[in-house]
């Protein structure tokens, strides 16, 4: 993995990617440490037996065990409830450029009645606002981990050799960037579905990976192409081939 396992602390959580001998992404998910010898790995839903195959590969002379639990997560927007409280359970806090999150692991699917359940189309609104990349969405196996904006706390620049590690430097090490780079879009023209591309003045400049209307506003992630700076105004086709204005902001933004 491209993130420094050993120097983790018991409780201690932190984002990952999988990367293939080429550097490109076989999975982006995160590891929990709960022992010294007990480490829980979360990906997103579908993801979990790729994972497993890929890690698989690596058991020689190892005494491992890696298998799927079947556990139970829920988020909250903040973090304002007492993990102390729930039986059988891992809270895991942390922030995205801003905004807070709690995600609460439950070993069974009986939880608190402090939580309160809402369709998964909330949590889908919320992470294409803050900008967070989903496996099938922004991440595929032609993504480059730079790409996504989230180099800084996925991977371990002093860890040592990693599969995938000389595009990670390599990418790193360069001023100009990578080709394509996960941005936040919004826009409030009346947009109920895009073509899936970004324009200037008729130009392709970036594409739609993820989008969903709330009212009457538009919120997307997508990549935006090198030398093109945000924040920036762009347009977008809608459904009906108009094409409908749109901000495009960095993730930091």
């Amino acid at each position: 993995m491209s993130q420094d396992i050993e120097g983790m602390s018991d409780g201690e959580s932190r984002f990952t990617f999988l990367l293939q001998p080429s550097g490109k992404v076989d999975a982006w998910l995160r590891i929990t440490r709960q022992t010294q010898n007990d480490y829980l790995l979360d990906v997103d839903k579908n993801y979990g037996e790729l994972v497993i195959a890929r890690l698989k590969r690596f058991l020689l002379r190892t005494d491992c065990r890696i298998e799927i639990l079947n556990y139970f997560l829920y988020t909250e927007i903040g973090n304002s409830l007492n993990e102390n409280d729930f039986v059988d359970c891992i809270a895991i806090p942390y922030s995205w450029f801003g905004f807070e999150f709690t995600d609460y692991i439950f070993k069974s699917d009986s939880f608190s009645e402090s939580f309160t359940l809402v369709d998964d189309s909330v949590w889908t609104q919320m992470r294409i606002k803050v900008g967070i990349p989903e496996m099938g969405k922004e991440i595929d196996t032609s993504t480059i981990p730079a790409s996504l904006g989230i180099v800084d706390f996925s991977v371990s620049f002093t860890k040592g050799c990693y599969t995938g590690q000389e595009l990670v430097a390599r990418m790193d090490s360069r001023k100009g960037g990578t080709p394509y780079r996960l941005v936040r879009i919004s826009g409030i023209s009346g947009i109920t579905a895009s073509q899936g591309v970004l324009l200037n003045s008729g130009e392709e400049i970036g594409t739609i990976t993820s989008e969903i209307v709330i009212d009457n506003d538009f919120f997307a992630l997508g990549f935006l192409k090198r030398g093109v700076e945000s924040p920036t105004e762009a347009q977008v086709v809608d459904k009906d081939s108009k094409e409908k204005s749109v901000f495009v902001m960095p993730l930091e933004g």
